[in-house]
């Protein structure tokens, strides 16, 4: 008794036949697809749940409403220090005035 082997428009046939009962994706040439991916469980959700809520800062409020002229009692005292730096020299240099500007001015000397 001989076996004749069925040709490959056959098995291709039956590929696509099997993966049509079984659900799956019929892909001949074996590209990538990103199904691997696609059917994991989506996890945004979750990442999101890691997050705390949104927290309504008095910056927030001032912002949302000029008009009630609420004053931030820690950015007031921030601005005040430092306003008294700058006035003993303390304060942070303009913009291309610090350190590393200064290396470079030495370099090309």
């Amino acid at each position: 008794m001989t076996l004749i082997t069925p040709s490959k428009t056959r098995l291709a046939q039956l590929a696509q036949l099997s993966a049509k009962i079984f659900n799956n994706i019929y892909n001949p040439t074996g590209e990538r697809t990103g199904n691997k991916i696609l059917r994991k469980r989506l996890i945004g959700s979750t990442i999101a749940g890691w997050y705390p809520n949104r927290i309504i800062t008095l910056r927030k409020i001032t912002d949302t409403f000029p008009g009630m002229k609420l004053v931030n009692q820690e950015e007031k005292l921030r601005l005040e220090e430092i306003a008294k730096r700058k006035k003993r020299g303390k304060g942070a240099p303009k913009k291309g005035q610090g350190k590393r500007a200064s290396l470079g001015t030495k370099k090309q000397k």
